[in-house]
């Protein structure tokens, strides 16, 4: 990052999992006098277009290519991962802001661990709050357990990862009781979605 005091990625706008690409825009900040076209960036990184110049800032659209054998780890990493923006890089640190299952954030971590040394970590729990919108308050601490759980553990993605009886020795119940649960909790929130409660 020679030259380059620091680069903010703002917001991802496509992402191509099957290439390894992404466009993005964000915003490079050049060190005293040095103008963005004398930095070599490397073949993975493109300028598509300088959206606008403010002294030593550019903010660009660019082109994000991952290379092969990184996306390759990532695939087989598997993360369930929401990126939030900015992601912040000077020479100094790298800050980004990330949502996912513990699993998955688990798995950021060590990939980060690879790249460097984690000074700082912090962790919060993800909270919905729209007073207007009350999904997962309406549910009883059981029903949004098994709910939760099952999302985690893949139950409601195609092909399932976890069937219903899976899921009820997991969280150490009955298969009947944990469908029962799923139904209820499904209910309420599919009811509250809607705003027919």
């Amino acid at each position: 990052m020679r030259n380059i005091k620091q680069i903010e990625i703002l917001e991802v706008l496509k992402e191509n999992l099957e290439k390894g690409e992404n466009l993005g825009i964000c915003k490079i900040v050049m060190e005293e006098d040095q103008p963005l076209s004398h930095i070599k960036f490397s073949k993975y990184y493109e300028i598509l277009e300088i959206i606008e110049k403010n002294n030593c800032e550019y903010t660009c659209m660019i082109k994000v290519s991952s290379p092969p054998y990184f996306s390759k780890f990532l695939e087989l990493m598997d993360l369930e991962i929401i990126w939030q923006g900015p992601i912040i890089m000077n020479k100094d640190y790298m800050a980004f802001k990330c949502i996912g299952t513990t699993s998955s954030l688990d798995k950021v971590i060590r990939l980060f661990k690879l790249m460097g040394n984690i000074t700082q970590i912090s962790y919060s729990d993800a909270t919905y709050n729209n007073k207007n919108n009350k999904i997962l308050s309406d549910l009883t601490f059981k029903e949004k357990e098994v709910l939760l759980m099952a999302i985690e553990s893949g139950y409601y993605e195609y092909p399932r990862k976890i069937n219903g009886t899976e899921l009820a020795r997991k969280i150490n119940s009955s298969k009947s009781t944990v469908i029962e649960h799923l139904r209820k909790a499904e209910n309420k929130v599919m009811l509250s979605a809607v705003n027919k409660k």
